[in-house]
């Protein structure tokens, strides 16, 4: 069986040959490697260690083989600019006809939220009500999703992934935990009518992409947390959102997987109501604290675990040998986890990692693939 339709197997619920294994690497995961190691493309580095290629939308792909989204965020009058500021931070700033906005970021992680004061939350929210997101003409979406096809070949597959829906971009992006908690207090209605405008367009992302993309599943990249939001809250603001989005992906024939690689145990009653087919980046202790088995209890036998995470403080830990990583792939798979629909994922991306971890990892694999297990 190749490594696509292993994926493809996993995604329908069929049987698959051997246990399955992938994982997310990016130029910092390398740094320190071998050149031979390094310099060779992330699909070729994939083909390397003997995983099977689960592109993460377009992450680690060179810029020739991404796949562009076929819709368009659009704003009438709004303009948004980028600066180069000292110590490698990025500044931006938002100006509309409401108002500006202004951030900074390092590493892609805001280090000044946007959403300082009410009159911005304003701001944000009169933009969300004026935003649409239209559909392109050109057939460049499905142009680049052949070629990346093709030099996927019978290795791997693809999966678009939508940014994180609203609540979690607020809490991430636009305002950061002490600003969504203070506005949740000083304004609710106000809070409650930005999400509302963030929700009803970022529906349209959702339709126009389920018909357009042509792969077979997509990834909704929440890293949602309980030391981010309650079960409560969860339930209140974004079970209705992911009720939605999930629900479009399924009209268009599509699976949905949601992205939630923090502590999640007590959310998972309610990720079951999302509709959602499977869960990524699915984190057990120490790091995390939701082991693969309570997943499955909770929504069911057949849930996808489409990459969950190989604990990194065992992937990741230098005093953790070749011999540690065996034993706790051992560990992992028992019968009830080789029965489920479960792969693997060790944590790398942004993450310095030595090649040898992963060849340990390519060699378990390999062996079980001589058991025919």
């Amino acid at each position: 069986m190749t490594g696509r339709e292993r994926l493809e197997n996993l995604l329908a619920g069929r049987p698959v040959d051997r246990p399955t294994w992938t994982t997310l690497v990016d130029d910092t995961t390398r740094s320190n490697m071998p050149a031979e190691w390094r310099e060779v493309s992330a699909i070729d580095f994939y083909r390397r260690i003997g995983c099977d290629i689960a592109c993460f939308g377009n992450y680690g792909l060179p810029p020739d083989l991404c796949v562009p989204s076929p819709c368009r965020q659009v704003c009438p009058g709004t303009e948004e600019t980028h600066e180069t500021m000292p110590g490698g931070v990025s500044g931006v700033h938002i100006r509309s006809p409401w108002g500006n906005l202004r951030s900074e970021l390092m590493g892609g992680h805001p280090t000044r939220y946007p959403v300082q004061t009410v009159d911005d939350l304003r701001v944000l929210k009169n933009i969300w009500l004026n935003t649409t997101f239209e559909e392109q003409r050109s057939d460049a979406t499905e142009t680049q999703y052949g070629k990346l096809t093709a030099a996927l070949g019978d290795d791997g597959l693809f999966l678009h992934a939508f940014g994180p829906s609203p609540v979690q971009s607020l809490l991430e992006y636009e305002m950061g935990l002490e600003g969504f908690y203070g506005f949740l207090v000083e304004c609710p209605d106000e809070l409650a009518g930005l999400l509302a405008a963030m929700h009803a367009a970022r529906r349209q992302e959702f339709d126009i992409c389920a018909r357009r993309v042509p792969c077979q599943a997509f990834m909704l990249v929440e890293n949602t947390s309980t030391t981010m939001i309650s079960p409560a809250l969860y339930e209140t603001y974004s079970l209705p959102q992911l009720v939605d989005y999930t629900g479009i992906l399924h009209q268009h024939g599509k699976q949905a997987i949601l992205h939630m690689c923090g502590h999640i145990r007590a959310l998972l009653p309610l990720v079951k109501q999302t509709g959602a087919d499977g869960i990524n980046a699915t984190t057990p202790p120490t790091v995390g604290n939701t082991r693969y088995e309570d997943v499955l209890d909770v929504m069911g036998e057949d849930t996808l675990l489409w990459g969950a995470i190989l604990d990194p403080s065992v992937f990741q830990n230098a005093a953790v040998g070749c011999k540690g990583i065996t034993r706790a792939l051992d560990a992992i798979y028992t019968p009830r986890i080789r029965r489920s629909r479960f792969m693997l994922s060790p944590a790398a991306d942004g993450l310095p990692t030595p090649v040898e971890r992963f060849l340990a990892v390519r060699d378990w694999f390999l062996e079980q693939a001589c058991r025919g297990r």
